[in-house]
């Protein structure tokens, strides 16, 4: 996962990523512009690794937002400096929060629509989660190839998730992740 991580956002990262901790790592954005793209990337990368057959594994992104205090190296674990301690801290407190977002250091509007979001996340079948994740990285026409289902089953299921108030209120967060 995280060589393909690195292969994919390769022109996007300051300092590609590493594994830190066991299932936990890191990587170092050169911007925020494909924060929203590579979380969702992620997202669905992630989507049932780790879990035992026929469960979903909680995994949780936060993100730290600030400078760094040493060097840039090849990898994110040999970086350090406050946006990676505020990372940690968004992580920490997103496990006690149950977030599946987390954020540090960013404007407090963004905490919020990382609430929102994570509340959004829980309130959802497996399915409706997996109608959301395809919607959210646009790819609409595929999907009911993908899940074996008709176009019409899909409209429902995003109607059925509020698929446009979640578009629109995906769009602000989206807008507010790329602020610098």
């Amino acid at each position: 996962m995280v060589a393909a991580a690195n292969r994919r956002w390769r022109g996007r990262l300051a300092a590609r990523f590493a594994v830190t901790q066991g299932d936990q790592f890191q990587a170092l954005l050169a911007g925020p512009e494909a924060l929203w793209d590579l979380l969702h990337w992620l997202r669905a990368e992630l989507r049932g690794a780790g879990a035992g057959a026929g469960t979903e594994a909680e995994w949780i992104i936060a993100c730290g937002r600030g400078p760094i205090t040493t060097p840039l190296a090849a990898t994110a674990p040999e970086v350090d400096g406050p946006c990676f301690h505020l990372a940690g801290s968004a992580l920490e407190a997103a496990k006690r929060q149950r977030l599946v977002l987390a954020f540090g250091g960013y404007d407090p509007v963004v905490d919020a629509f990382a609430r929102y979001y994570s509340a959004l996340y829980w309130s959802w079948t497996v399915r409706q989660r997996e109608v959301a994740s395809a919607l959210r990285l646009g790819d609409r026409a595929a999907l009911p190839r993908r899940l074996r289902v008709t176009r019409s089953a899909v409209s429902h299921v995003a109607s059925r998730i509020g698929w446009r108030l979640v578009e629109a209120a995906d769009a602000e967060f989206r807008r507010r992740l790329a602020e610098r």
